[in-house]
């Protein structure tokens, strides 16, 4: 019993000392900003700092105004300087705003404002049109009953009545016009007030409340300046590549210029940041999901079960950070800026990230920010493809390799053609070194047709006894024809009809070209053929096929 009465009291003497250190721990509350971001596909991975100045002894150090929906999981915590420190830990403060962040609210009250004067402004002009409208009316009253009174008098001559029926249906068309204009500009500033009030309640009735604040403990060995960092997890961010390939036929190559675009609604602006790119996940679990059968039994409605509850840790939540000894200045190198047109690419392990070269600039309103990260120019062989049963067009396309060291991402192209918008295509993922095959739109100057110049059903035996089979032959005509001054390279396709029934049988015959591929590429009954058209040349292929089956048997296109 005595024993237990030792270890209680030895106990809380330890805690008694902790919390002693603490409340003569120095509070420092630095002003902190986000220096560098790391956005993934629904993430963004923040690095704030702040700079202090340490004397000897121990700290907390206190960053304010942390976002509310960061994974605290995620929370780490480092730091470099002149001054020697070691880290202990960090952990996260809860606080209840009795207003929303001033700055925020400042700025949309102030909107609001603006455009609240521009809505009394239209109004304004609405009353002054209206006004004006009801004096053109009086005139027009005026004219109607004065105009009959004169025709007992004299006759107005018709360039009296032409002018003043020319001046009523100018001047009130023109304000009928201008009415409506201000109709519907009000009916726009309503809406854009309607939503900038929805941001507003949005900021003072959500999580927006909660601040979190986070402290880091910390023990200064020799005194000096020290940049602490704090790094954290946010949803609300995202990324997706975008290119411009710019084909230059004369030349025979592409330019092709990668970017990423950039979104965020994190609620919190990324201002001369250092901002990196990754295709990392590091919201999906790094771990492959269990393996688990695939068990077929009759249904049994389960019982209901209470769900289990969770007892949440008293007191606030402690993470372990990043327990750092940092060295003096003297033993660091000194980091430069790399002037550079486009990003460094790496490869980390699975994923690739692409740091961007300059300070970048990202409010947190959900707006498209497009920043390069590297342009490769490839040799291409143009040449023309074109599948006139599903579309009767050529498209230009370029065979081209991708650079060794560069991985491109699936993604929208943008296509120009000799410095000409031509529209849009994509291109898959694409590995370093890897041969792949760049659409560049519609050639117009190529022309392609596919005729069906015969049809032939044959399904009577003799007199008049119809025959259990049908048979259907089919002839058609493939042309291309070259309008452009240059000699073009072209790959034909046609879908050829296969057979999966027995009862279905099918022969193909009289092809007056022989194709350069059957089954192209293990896609079976398509042909390619490939061939080379002379300035105005014509190229046609003619075929014909026949097709067999049961006469109740129902074939689509047949």
């Amino acid at each position: 019993m005595k024993t237990t009465i030792r270890r209680s009291v030895f106990i809380g003497g330890i805690l008694s000392l902790c919390f002693c250190v603490n409340s003569f721990a120095d509070v420092l509350t630095p002003g902190s900003r986000i220096t560098e971001v790391t956005v993934y596909p629904g993430a963004a991975h923040i690095t704030r700092e702040a700079k202090v100045e340490l004397t000897k002894g121990t700290h907390s150090v206190v960053f304010k105004d942390v976002v509310p929906r960061m994974d605290e999981s995620s929370l780490s915590v480092a730091g470099k300087g002149k001054a020697g420190v070691k880290i202990f830990g960090a952990y996260i403060k809860r606080e209840y705003l009795t207003e929303a962040p001033d700055q925020r609210v400042k700025d949309l009250q102030e909107k609001i404002q603006n455009v609240d004067d521009r809505i009394m402004a239209a109004n304004n002009d609405r009353e002054v049109l209206e006004q004006e409208a009801e004096f053109l009316d009086s005139i027009k009253l005026y004219a109607g009953q004065q105009i009959p009174k004169d025709l007992v008098t004299k006759m107005p001559s018709a360039i009296e009545l032409g002018d003043t029926l020319k001046f009523l249906s100018e001047n009130l068309s023109d304000n009928q016009k201008r009415q409506e204009d201000v109709r519907l500009n009000i009916r726009a500033l309503q809406r854009e007030k309607e939503k900038l009030q929805r941001e507003l309640a949005d900021l003072r009735n959500s999580g927006n409340r909660e601040q979190r604040v986070i402290v880091v403990d910390l023990e200064c060995l020799t005194p000096g300046e020290f940049a602490l960092n704090i790094s954290y997890l946010l949803n609300g961010a995202t990324w997706r590549p975008l290119y411009d390939a710019r084909a230059d036929y004369d030349k025979g190559n592409v330019e092709l210029t990668s970017y990423g675009v950039v979104q965020q609604t994190t609620g919190e602006d990324w201002q001369d940041v250092q901002l990196t790119l990754s295709t990392a996940r590091p919201t999906l679990g790094g771990r492959m999901p269990y393996i688990a059968p695939w068990i077929l039994q009759p249904y049994q409605p389960q019982p209901m079960k209470r769900a289990l509850m969770k007892t949440a840790a008293v007191g606030g939540l402690q993470y372990d950070a990043m327990e750092d000894v940092a060295m003096p200045a003297s033993t660091l190198r000194e980091e430069k800026q790399a002037e550079m047109e486009y990003s460094q690419v790496a490869q980390k392990g699975v994923s690739v990230v692409y740091q961007i070269a300059r300070p970048a600039v990202v409010k947190s309103d959900g707006s498209e920010y497009k920043f390069p990260i590297v342009s490769q120019t490839m040799k291409a062989d143009y040449e023309y493809s074109t599948f006139p049963q599903a579309a009767a067009y050529a498209y230009l396309g370029s065979r081209v390799k991708n650079a060794d060291d560069l991985q491109l991402l699936a993604g929208q192209v943008n296509l120009f053609l000799s410095g000409d918008y031509i529209g849009k295509s994509s291109i898959d993922n694409i590995g370093p070194a890897e041969e792949f095959d760049l659409y560049l739109g519609i050639d117009e100057s190529v022309k392609v047709e596919r005729k069906e110049t015969a049809k032939k059903v044959d399904d009577v035996l003799m007199a008049g006894i119809p025959s259990p089979n049908r048979k259907t032959t089919f002839t058609y005509r493939l042309t291309i024809e070259n309008y452009k001054n240059r000699k073009i390279k072209v790959n034909l396709f046609e879908a050829m009809p296969v057979s999966q029934n027995d009862r279905i049988k099918i022969k193909v015959y009289d092809v007056s070209v022989k194709p350069k591929d059957q089954d192209w590429k293990n896609r079976q009954g398509i042909w390619r053929w490939e061939f080379e058209l002379a300035p105005q040349e014509k190229k046609e292929i003619f075929y014909s096929f026949v097709v067999e089956h049961p006469r109740d048997m129902q074939l689509p296109g047949i």
